[in-house]
């Protein structure tokens, strides 16, 4: 009744729901002699504000393959669900019925159990329950003790039988109370000619304990929020049966180094004949001395053959489709430009990873199914590589997805074996404005900027350009976010493969005029109007998505009659580690103003503990972009 009456959650009235509790338990079981693992999982939910009706749309993944092959499945039994409301002091139940139950596959591997519960509204209670039979024995799914939404209690069981080893990877920050015990097993083996057999053997307890977690939500500035979720993971580290010899299942990144480079939809491919071999004499690359010269005119001459369709992947079951459709994922891709660089006798290697979205590489525990898709390193010289990858549409060689610009990746070749290598800050990401205007008596402001973008920058502004209607869109957009009239425009290289794209426009803003005085803004373009980061506090660390630098000098000419009320005081402020800093000063020199302004940051992960001090800093830059300087006429 209490749960039932309960409007909000004290500790976080933001929240739309709250777990009352969660209850998982998973254990060992014997099916025609052999292990599987039996999960069941029960949890109670509280309904607070009406958005949170969307936790009663529940989907369930399990693994099935759609082909017939192989004698390893998974099923999902016993499932029950039912709402509480109340209604004239009285608690009424509805049951859900089975035929709000839906299966549907979910790719070639699994299926999916969907249900919505019914009569969920502001205020309900509902839970549900069901089992999940595994016949992979030998991986526990991971536990999540934290979630989207606060928890009140959740506790996960799991007794392992002491055939079977496992690492523990605790994980997050807020603590979770762990009881390890032994205690006896016991199992019964049934034999063909009807004899029983008991099987007695030692177990692991372990009971993991989470109370008043708070909702761990999606948030800017982070990758994968799961990354810093609370929970627990386990690694098979070895299987030893009675009468059997122990066997390792301990991975390291050189055995997964291995398995990949001898995988038929990965290592295999690495060898692949180019497709478009005999086209490729058209470019001439012997006529280009300088190596990128040569990547640059082979990647752009294949993705006139092939277009990303959107997808990343790791492996290239279906290359040999995607180069006769002419479209294909980013690994299609991959693999037929290394086959390409190969014919042009350029070196070159796949660097495998997990993107960014789907969380960082489990570095203590290898694990080739973390890995989730490559880009490619290519020998620029005998001792330095750049990278590509077959999604980079509007970026350049070193400039990827920042998704894909990760610290750790494995570069794999088969002489060398495997390396780690950071490809967190490739490329240099810049803007370059300089700017020449005339503040005329009536307030408006004319005159030009030429702009210069690199790296990120240039990738940015071709990806806008090009999502525009027209060059028509793309400029009123401009002008509504500068606040300026643009009367001419003109952009260098925003249709070709290359590191730069430039920019020119004449403008014209007006700024504000009241008597003798005008008001303005030296920071006629600005770079931060307001600061980015508005909470008090930040539960997850700050992730920028790459490495920056803005530079713009501006040239103001004073009109006749006028003089400077007070220079704004010039600013020169770092972060603590001196990995970002921001320059402004405002130089007068007789009526012209002098602006140089340039920005830098370099680091890409702060913790929380240092979230204040970035806050402070980004307020100390928002407030210098909008300070005014004030004209007065003699």
């Amino acid at each position: 009744m209490e749960e039932l009456k309960m409007t909000t959650y004290a500790p976080d009235t933001a929240a739309t729901a709250v777990v009352l509790y969660a209850k998982n338990n998973a254990r060992y079981d014997l099916l025609n002699n052999d292990f599987r693992l039996v999960y069941t999982y029960e949890i109670k939910i509280k309904v607070l504000k009406s958005e949170g009706t969307s936790y009663a749309d529940i989907i369930i993944p399990y693994y099935s393959k759609e082909r017939a092959g192989g004698n390893m499945k998974e099923n999902i039994t016993q499932l029950d669900a039912s709402a509480y409301n109340l209604e004239d002091g009285k608690i009424i139940r509805t049951k859900m019925k089975r035929d709000l139950v839906f299966e549907e596959r979910l790719n070639k591997n699994y299926m999916q159990i969907k249900f919505s519960i019914p009569a969920v509204r502001e205020g309900t209670v509902f839970e549900y329950k069901y089992q999940l039979n595994s016949d992979f024995y030998y991986s526990i799914n991971h536990w999540e003790a934290q979630r989207s939404i606060p928890v009140i209690h959740t506790q996960y069981d799991i007794t392992i039988p002491e055939y079977f080893l496992f690492n523990l990877d605790m994980r997050g920050s807020h603590s979770l109370n762990m009881k390890d015990q032994s205690e006896s097993l016991s199992y019964t083996l049934h034999y063909q000619n009807g004899q029983v057999e008991q099987l007695l053997c030692s177990g692991r307890h372990l009971s993991f304990t989470g109370k008043q977690l708070p909702a761990l939500r999606p948030d800017k500035y982070v990758w994968c929020a799961d990354d810093y979720m609370s929970g627990v993971g386990f690694e098979l580290r070895g299987i030893n049966f009675p009468g059997s010899l122990y066997k390792s299942f301990t991975n390291t990144w050189e055995t997964i180094d291995k398995m990949l480079l001898e995988d038929e939809d990965f290592g295999s491919l690495l060898k692949m004949r180019n497709p478009y071999r005999d086209e490729m004499a058209a470019l001439a690359l012997d006529k280009l001395t300088d190596r990128q010269d040569k990547i640059a005119a082979i990647y752009t001459f294949l993705k006139k053959k092939m277009s990303w369709n959107g997808q990343y992947r790791l492996y290239g079951s279906e290359v040999r489709k995607a180069i006769k459709n002419g479209t294909g994922n980013n690994a299609d891709i991959n693999f037929v430009l290394m086959s390409m660089l190969h014919d042009a006798q350029i070196p070159c290697y796949p660097a495998v990873m997990s993107r960014k979205t789907l969380g960082i590489l489990p570095l203590s525990h290898p694990s080739i199914q973390k890995l989730n898709t490559f880009v490619v390193g290519i020998a620029d010289t005998d001792s330095t590589f750049v990278f590509l990858d077959g999604s980079v549409t509007n970026g350049y060689i070193n400039t990827l997805p920042p998704a894909l610009m990760v610290d750790r990746a494995r570069l794999l070749s088969k002489a060398d074996g495997g390396n780690w290598i950071d490809l967190s800050q490739l490329g240099k990401n810049q803007i370059r404005s300089s700017i020449k205007a005339q503040i005329h008596p009536d307030g408006r402001i004319t005159g030009t900027r030429q702009t210069g973008y690199t790296g990120q920058h240039a990738a940015n502004f071709r990806r806008n350009y090009h999502t525009a209607k027209d060059s028509a869109e793309f400029i009123t957009k401009l002008e509504t976010e500068e606040n300026i009239k643009v009367q001419t425009f003109s952009t260098t290289g925003v249709d070709a493969f290359s590191s730069i794209v430039k920019e020119s426009l004449e403008f014209e803003k007006q700024a504000n005029v009241n008597d003798n005085l005008i008001y303005i803004n030296p920071m006629i373009f600005l770079h931060v109007s307001k600061c980015p980061f508005t909470q008090a506090e930040r539960q997850l660390p700050l992730e920028m998505p790459y490495a920056e630098q803005i530079i713009q000098v501006t040239n103001l000419t004073i009109p006749e009659g006028y003089t400077v009320d007070e220079l704004p005081a010039p600013l020169n402020a770092f972060t603590e580690d001196k990995q970002g800093f921001c320059r402004y000063l405002v130089h007068q020199n007789g009526n012209q103003l002098i602006i140089t302004y340039s920005f830098s940051s370099n680091k890409l992960i702060y913790p929380i503990s240092e979230y204040k001090l970035v806050k402070s800093f980004w307020e100390l830059i928002a407030e210098k972009n909008n300070e005014i300087l004030v004209l007065k006429k003699i």
